[in-house]
């Protein structure tokens, strides 16, 4: 370890496009996305865990991606890493917490009746195909930049042998288009009970801009529908970090690499924001709650310290 402080550098740069899983605007036209390729590499890592409680359900990850961080693909290797950086770390396991409340919540919501999930800002999100065994009812939309949509499927083709017929992709140019002239070209019924996802992308969003997503789910899905998105605190868009474990690193990482995070609320404004675009929150969990539910092993310990200052919350379509 001692003698890879190159791999150590480029590790501590990479770790800071660990949260954010929405394609960036920033792309260059054409590109794919390294936000996507990152968090899909930690996922990837995270499904090796030893620990059948704490291993990552995307077994489809480790096929998706390459390596673009720096990081061992060996769970032993990288964890070690994941462990010695500490607060730069931090991300992953913040990341591992989310796929497990998010696949949670998508069963919960094909229990109560949903019949159509839509992926916002896709990137290399397997939602899709890890549960069509399991929720062959479900119809999923993935909605991202046209080269990153080409790109998925490229992959998906490669790891299935086909692009499947129970995915619709729905390219997007966010500069011309808008949802509402993007999905029902692809079979998107508004009539439909919906289960949305939001992964890694409000805090790089301007306010406006979540509005706008938030009010087509509302206008846009039968009641009942819900939607997941994570958040930061808006004390972190403050630059008001003192006493909050890594995400003053974290929120500074991403602002050096371009993606600054630009919106947060308080938990008491997240919900009166999502109420005012026609929502009702049904939970907005915290880190501690997180690790409680999603990082503790099966010794009882907390498998590792996730950044304060994120939350993620559930809401539904009145």
């Amino acid at each position: 370890m001692t003698n890879a402080r190159g791999r150590v550098v480029a590790l501590a740069g990479a770790a800071a496009w660990l949260c954010g899983a929405l394609t960036a605007l920033a792309v260059p036209p054409g590109a794919v996305s390294k936000t996507a390729l990152f968090v899909c590499e930690h996922r990837a890592i995270a499904a090796l865990h030893p620990d059948p409680k704490l291993r990552n359900p995307d077994v489809f990850a480790g096929k998706l991606c390459e390596s673009i961080s720096g990081l061992p693909r060996t769970y032993a290797e990288a964890r070690a890493y994941i462990d010695n950086m500490g607060a730069t770390f931090a991300p992953y396991f913040f990341v591992n917490a989310r796929t497990f409340y998010i696949d949670a919540a998508l069963e919960r919501a094909a229990a109560d009746g949903a019949t159509q999930v839509v992926v916002l800002g896709a990137g290399f999100d397997s939602r899709a195909y890890r549960f069509h065994a399991s929720l062959p009812q479900l119809r999923f939309f993935e909605v991202d930049l046209p080269a990153m949509i080409e790109e998925k499927k490229k992959r998906i083709a490669a790891v299935l042998g086909a692009v499947p017929d129970y995915v619709r992709y729905a390219p997007i140019d966010f500069d011309r288009q808008k949802l509402e002239g993007v999905l029902p070209a692809v079979g998107y019924d508004a009539g439909q009970k919906t289960f949305f996802i939001l992964e890694g992308v409000t805090m790089y969003v301007k306010e406006a801009g979540d509005a706008a997503t938030l009010r087509f789910i509302a206008r846009n899905s039968a009641p009942g529908s819900r939607v997941v998105y994570d958040y930061v605190l808006k004390r972190v868009i403050q630059g008001r970090t003192q006493g909050m474990y890594a995400i003053g690193e974290n929120s500074r990482g991403v602002a050096m690499f371009g993606e600054p995070f630009v919106t947060g609320w308080t938990p008491r404004g997240a919900g009166a924001f999502a109420g005012r675009q026609g929502l009702k929150v049904i939970e907005d969990l915290d880190t501690k709650e997180l690790t409680q539910r999603y990082l503790t092993g099966s010794d009882g310990k907390p498998d590792g310290r996730m950044p304060e200052g994120y939350r993620i919350l559930q809401a539904q379509v009145r």
